[in-house]
């Protein structure tokens, strides 16, 4: 039988993966103040491949079993899914701008407004995560739709720790 501290395991990976993305977050500040783009460009990459598969726990996974409640589908996950798609847009505003720039132009001003708006969105963003949507999952699933998303995630995989292995098929 799963317990409370089964149902929180999930939720704990995930916050767990929220301070590795705070933390690349910071380093996309301080590379972006430095003109460090080869930096900014791993940046990317971390997004690409890491929080891909953050966010598809996410939109796979959690969302769903907490769809099923439609207070939740219609106010704190429609509110993140939205902005995972502001997130991409602006991520994708940061790639033109570092492709534009590496290639002599000069799209310094666009890159440091997506820059901060990124850093902006996904501070606010890991914030309701943790102290709202994750501590609603721990209070609104039942143990074993509970157990169903910890076991699909673990499938998945996640990216901290030194075992960790994402798995990006699952």
């Amino acid at each position: 039988m799963l317990g409370q501290d089964s149902i929180q395991d999930f939720t704990q990976g995930l916050s767990q993966e929220h301070m590795l993305v705070l933390e690349e977050l910071d380093m996309l500040e301080r590379a972006l103040k430095a003109k460090d783009l080869p930096r900014i460009a791993g940046t990317l990459r971390f997004f690409d491949e890491k929080v891909a598969l953050h966010r598809r726990k996410e939109e796979e996974i959690l969302f769903p079993a907490l769809a099923k409640f439609p207070p939740i589908a219609h106010g704190p996950i429609a509110c993140m899914l939205e902005e995972h798609r502001e997130e991409k847009r602006l991520l994708e505003e940061i790639r033109h701008s570092l492709d534009a720039i590496e290639k002599g132009g000069d799209a310094w001003a666009r890159l440091r407004a997506s820059v901060a708006g990124v850093l902006s969105l996904l501070r606010a963003h890991i914030m309701k995560e943790d102290k709202v949507l994750f501590p609603l999952a721990e209070r609104t699933l039942v143990e074993e739709d509970a157990a169903k998303v910890r076991r699909r995630m673990e499938e998945v995989g996640y990216f901290f720790g030194p075992s960790a292995q994402p798995r990006l098929q699952g």
